[in-house]
């Protein structure tokens, strides 16, 4: 009886393999690639106001910021679903989109650029004609090592970016 039972075990792996592919969600999952390469797909200025939402019978969901960027998603549709169906394995095509105007995404767009790291100033080269300047400035402080913070925080100060101020 034992050995019985042990022939009907089935591997989980087995068995959520078969439940994936009764369920067909290999190719949905496969459609779904496209929302990690959005920006890839419909240029960096589209993908700043819009986002991927869902894929519904065939058909996908963009939220966007604002009614006019819907507008011009809809001008670009056929573009993007070109795009779209190069980037999908098989027969399982995007056969349409509909835009959802949605004033919450501009916030977390917001956010999203916000929690982005920022790339590392870019030193500036300090001008000897500016250091020999500002070295006559602080001459007259008596204080060596007064003169030589204040000579530090100076070149601190002139080296920065000047884009980011």
């Amino acid at each position: 009886m034992k050995l019985q039972e042990k022939s009907q075990i089935n591997p989980l792996g087995a068995m959520i393999g078969k439940l994936a592919a009764s369920r067909n969600w290999r190719a949905r999952l496969a459609q779904h690639q496209i929302f990690l390469i959005w920006p890839e797909l419909v240029g960096e200025e589209l993908a700043a106001v819009c986002r991927p939402e869902v894929i519904r019978e065939g058909v996908l969901w963009v939220r966007v910021v604002d009614p006019v960027w819907g507008q011009q998603l809809q001008f670009e549709k056929n573009a993007i679903l070109e795009a779209v169906n190069r980037r999908l394995p098989g027969e399982h095509k995007i056969t349409g989109l509909r835009c959802r105007f949605d004033p919450a995404l501009a916030h977390e767009l917001d956010s999203e650029l916000q929690n982005q790291p920022r790339p590392a100033p870019v030193p500036r080269k300090i001008e000897p004609v500016r250091e020999a300047g500002f070295k006559k400035i602080i001459a007259g402080i008596d204080d060596p090592q007064a003169k030589a913070n204040l000579l530090r925080l100076w070149r601190r100060s002139e080296s920065r970016d000047r884009s980011r101020q």
